[in-house]
């Protein structure tokens, strides 16, 4: 028996995908059975070249507007999109994007930090996009995919997700990371969409592009702890809030926190400054590092 479940916690651990796939890794694996490919970039993008059997899923299938702001989907909304991509319990699902832009690369993130909120952790992103895959010897398809008809069951995971109420009680009492450049969160610029320059008071400044190559690859795991864990003081066994300007950027730093370094309460903030500086009951400081 117990050869058996040692045997059966390998085969398990086999199956985990690690969170940054390369694109040698995806060009070995792409026809691989169980595994769920998934494009998040434009259409037209799209249809000029994607990866063999890649399912396109725009970021509107994953967020919507709620007043100033964005937010992700319900239950209903995302398990159809999730079917209809073919996911299931046993999938793997690799996302990447086109790296048309920074809103582009931060899709991706998006879209992984979905997946896991709606229950689903066997994922991964592939680290560099398309172009690695390219490299790598891949070719591009321009084939349409038929929808598919997954069997996944979405359960939302509420520890992966803050609300304004949850943040205004962490003030000073919570770690929190504001993604976005430090021109915005010192305050030297207001963004055009927020009403009030600043950052959420107690908020450390951390843009996410910190954690990229200048080919849009993820650093090393030791470079990101160095900045991370050694640079901001933050602990791994800590709760921990990220935002920036309405989600997507805080995104990539908490798939860099949740998913590389194994920060597990690390939280998203999805509705951020869209939702905070816009109202005028917040707090927040301007023109101080904190």
């Amino acid at each position: 028996m117990r050869k058996f479940v040692l045997l059966a916690t390998l085969a398990a651990s086999l199956l985990a995908v690690e969170p940054l796939v390369t694109g040698e890794w995806l060009v070995k694996h792409a026809s691989d059975k169980n595994l769920v490919i998934v494009d998040v970039s434009g259409t037209d993008a799209y249809e000029e070249g994607h990866i063999p059997g890649a399912m396109n899923s725009g970021i509107g299938q994953w967020r919507r507007s709620v007043g100033q702001h964005a937010e992700v989907r319900g239950t209903g909304a995302l398990q159809t999109e999730m079917r209809r991509l073919g996911i299931e319990n046993g999938s793997t699902v690799v996302v990447y994007s086109h790296h048309l832009d920074n809103k582009d690369l931060l899709r991706a993130t998006y879209v992984l930090w979905a997946l896991e909120y709606s229950g689903f952790k066997n994922s991964a992103l592939l680290d560099g996009g398309i172009d690695a895959f390219v490299k790598a010897g891949g070719t591009l398809s321009q084939k349409h995919e038929a929808d598919q008809e997954g069997d996944i069951a979405v359960k939302m995971n509420a520890a992966m997700i803050a609300d304004l109420a949850e943040v205004e009680a962490s003030l000073r009492k919570v770690p929190m990371v504001d993604s976005r450049p430090a021109v915005y969160y010192f305050g030297a610029e207001r963004q055009e969409v927020l009403k009030r320059a600043g950052h959420i008071s107690g908020a450390h400044s951390y843009f996410w592009r910190y954690n990229m190559t200048p080919d849009n690859r993820i650093k090393s795991k030791g470079q990101l702890t160095d900045m991370l864990e050694k640079g901001l003081g933050l602990s791994k066994n800590a709760p921990l809030i990220v935002y920036c300007t309405g989600g997507l950027e805080a995104s990539m730093n908490f798939f860099v926190l949740h998913r590389v370094l194994g920060f597990e309460k690390a939280k998203l903030y999805d509705a951020s400054m869209k939702e905070w500086a816009n109202r005028g009951d917040t707090p927040m400081n301007v023109f101080r590092w904190e």
